[in-house]
């Protein structure tokens, strides 16, 4: 997965390279702190081993986020309000491949706020 961000005052942009992984651009957002994306990484973490009914669950306006023992399964809020609905999640991921993404963008967070 190839991925770049970008800041802008408050803004933070998330650029990805394959479509397939663009769900995660619905990241894109205004007052990004480093304290939030770590809650997301704990609550990614914890889930591991959860069931569904158990599932870590973050949303903001654009991108629904379900973490449990099967993965890390995105949909895209923002394509279902333009009415493209999907059969089923937009991006899955591993929970490390997820994690790993958040700890980079973080990193950038932390090196630009």
């Amino acid at each position: 997965m190839n991925y770049s961000f970008k800041s802008k005052k408050d803004w933070f942009y998330i650029n990805l390279q394959e479509d397939k992984y663009k769900s995660l651009e619905n990241f894109t957002n205004y007052g990004w702190t480093a304290y939030k994306v770590q809650e997301i990484i704990d609550g990614v973490d914890k889930s591991r081993t959860n069931s569904f009914n158990n599932a870590y669950k973050w949303a903001n306006e654009d991108v629904y986020v379900l973490s449990f023992e099967h993965g890390v399964f995105f949909t895209d809020l923002l394509a279902e309000r333009a009415g493209q609905k999907s059969e089923k999640q937009d991006l899955d991921l591993t929970h490390d491949e997820f994690i790993n993404f958040l700890k980079d963008f973080k990193k950038f967070i932390e090196q630009n706020s």
